[in-house]
This record gives structure tokens, sequence and C-alpha cells, in this order.
């Protein structure tokens, strides 16, 4: 039974100091205009259009011109893509009223768990996954919570 009590007051006490860092740390608003977050993605079709074109127009035999196609698209989606991405969260970052950041419950916050996500050296489509699940279900009800994103599944 003490020792119950005992767990259950660490927790409390681990949950007000992740509270109080919650509350109270800097919210970033970085230099990202919204044109430049349009311009950045109108510009990705014709990105994946030229990669294509240029496949069609090389004149190497079908399963070459299938593997290079294939490899550009990839190239332009995982670099390209993830920079249209980045772009994004940081004009979130920027835009968003503090009331909406500040609804995070999370260190750190999701936008911040974004970033880090897209930069390290993750897949694009493994990335986007984690950010999902990490708005989706981590960051959802009352508990604050320290969640990193990491290679291995995270560990509840």
């Amino acid at each position: 039974m003490d020792k119950d009590i005992a767990l259950i007051r660490r927790e409390y006490k681990r949950q007000k100091k992740l509270e109080e860092i919650v509350n109270t740390r800097e919210l970033i608003r970085p230099n990202v205009k919204k044109w430049q977050v349009a311009t950045m993605f109108a510009i990705l079709p014709f990105l994946l259009l030229s990669a294509i074109l240029f496949t069609i127009f090389i004149p190497l035999a079908f399963l070459y011109k299938l593997l290079i196609g294939i490899t550009l698209i990839i190239g332009v989606l995982e670099g390209y893509a993830r920079l249209c991405l980045i772009l994004t969260v940081k004009c979130y970052q920027r835009y968003a009223l503090e009331k909406t950041r500040r609804r995070c419950k999370c260190i750190p916050s999701c936008s911040q768990y974004a970033l880090l996500a897209l930069k390290k050296c993750y897949p694009l489509l493994l990335a986007v996954l984690k950010i999902r699940k990490r708005l989706y279900k981590t960051c959802d009800g009352e508990e604050y919570k320290v969640d990193f994103p990491n290679k291995r599944a995270n560990k509840r």
C-alpha cells in the first residue's frame, strides 16, 4: 500500500514538472512566409512531370527507363517533398495562434517533433507515419509526456 502511494506521489510530481516545462516553453516563430510554402508546393508537380518526361525520352530499353524513372520520382519525393513538409511545419509554427500551439502536452511539442522526424534519416513515408501517430495517438489526452522520434518503436 505504501509503495502504491509513493508511486502515485512520484508520478504526480513528475506530471507537475512536465506541466511547468510545457506551459513555460518558448514558442519558436520561424521566419517563413506563406507564399514560400505555396511556391514550393506549386513547383513539386513540375519536378515530378519533368522526371517522368526525362525518363520517357532517354534512348534506353524499357526496363532501364522504368528503373531510372522510379529512382528519379523517389528522389524528388524524398528530397523536395520533404523540404515542402518542413516548410509547412515552420509556417504553422509562425502563424498558428499561441493558444493552439500550447494545447500540445508533449515534450518536444508536436510541431517540433514533426521537424525532428522529417530531418532525421527516416524514409519520408515513415516520418509521416510517425508524425501522424504522434498527433492522433500520443498527444491525445490529459497526461503530459516526453516522446522523441527514434528508430525503434516508442515503448510505453
